[in-house]
């Protein structure tokens, strides 16, 4: 079943990037020699480990020691969310839509930590109060609906 699963993920988030890498955003025929181009193909957002880089506040989310990094993986099937807030374990689902994405059902283990309580209370107010989404290359950017930056995500190869 892992395995299936797994063959599952990887033609998935191949397909994903097979149809963002035709689309550079750009018109070659408007660049000049010293335009520079960006031409990194926009990574999916399902299916992809999505580290936590920084909240709302500008705050940059370092890891801690002995702790498991703040990220996200939005799981396509079943549009299931896993991840943990740099605490605890975070699961809960997700409904997107081209622009939109809302969180609901957003729960956690309940383990006592020394550090990283402030990282889980920003991040999860950030995914409650989520409106829009958006992946720049390999930047994952959540915002409210007045447009505000709540957090940004960092994509993380895992092979």
């Amino acid at each position: 079943m892992r395995k299936i699963t797994g063959y599952l993920l990887l033609l998935g988030l191949a397909s994903g990037l097979a149809g963002c890498a035709s689309q550079t955003g750009n018109n070659a025929s408007n660049d000049t020699a010293d335009t520079a181009v960006d031409t990194t193909p926009d990574v999916a957002l399902a299916d992809t480990y999505w580290k936590l880089t920084a909240l709302a506040d500008g705050e940059i989310a370092e890891p801690i020691d002995n702790q498991r990094e703040a990220h996200l993986v939005l799981h396509r099937e079943e549009q299931r969310l896993a991840g943990a807030t740099g605490c605890n374990q975070l699961m809960g689902n997700y409904e997107r839509d081209a622009r939109q994405i809302t969180f609901d059902q957003v729960a956690t283990t309940m383990m006592a930590c020394h550090n990283g309580a402030d990282t889980q209370r920003a991040l999860l107010d950030a995914l409650a109060r989520t409106d829009s989404w958006a992946v720049d290359g390999k930047t994952l950017t959540l915002s409210d609906d007045q447009d505000e930056t709540l957090a940004r995500f960092k994509a993380v190869h895992l092979y």
